[in-house]
């Protein structure tokens, strides 16, 4: 299975489509994330609905694509680490494509590795470059430093928290 994670739609969602009509795995899951203020109003979509948008407007049959419900929807890496142990655990899943950004890759291994831990699971992590930037020139955009900073105070943060 391939695994998106939420958070970039404007990335994360092409390439999850990108490996599904490759072959490489026969469904994309992707966990419910949480309903902020302006969505509930109706004025704005649920990152998890472009996404899932992105991948049915890009071939992805909506029968190929499973939601895992989250009482209260996701709001961090860790809250869909835990999502998908518990899919795992009732489903026959051997091996796994975690996908996410190229910055988010290391924290994201590290959090998924730490929560499937004892499962008869293979995990491979795909980075996707950001949109606008990537490793080979962050430092020259402002969304590029913002991100960079970002995710090592995130580092720091789950570390501390979750270790």
């Amino acid at each position: 299975m391939i695994f998106v994670l939420n958070g970039d739609y404007n990335t994360r969602p092409f390439r999850a489509s990108e490996l599904y009509e490759q072959g490489l795995a026969p469904i994309i899951v992707i966990a419910r994330s949480e309903m902020l203020p302006a969505e509930k109003l109706g004025l704005a979509p649920n990152e998890t609905d472009i996404s899932i948008g992105v991948m049915e407007q890009l071939g992805v049959p909506l029968e190929k694509i499973v939601v895992l419900p989250v009482e209260g929807g996701t709001t961090s890496t860790f809250d869909e680490a835990i999502a998908l142990r518990q899919y795992i655990e009732s489903h026959n899943i051997h091996s796994l494509i975690l996908l996410t950004s190229a910055f988010h890759t290391r924290r994201a291994k590290w959090i998924f590795d730490r929560e499937l831990a004892g499962l008869p699971v293979a995990l491979e992590v795909a980075a996707v470059p950001s949109y606008g930037f990537d490793e080979s020139n962050w430092w020259q955009s402002e969304d590029g430093l913002i991100t960079l900073n970002n995710e090592y105070i995130k580092l720091a943060y789950y570390f501390l928290k979750y270790r």
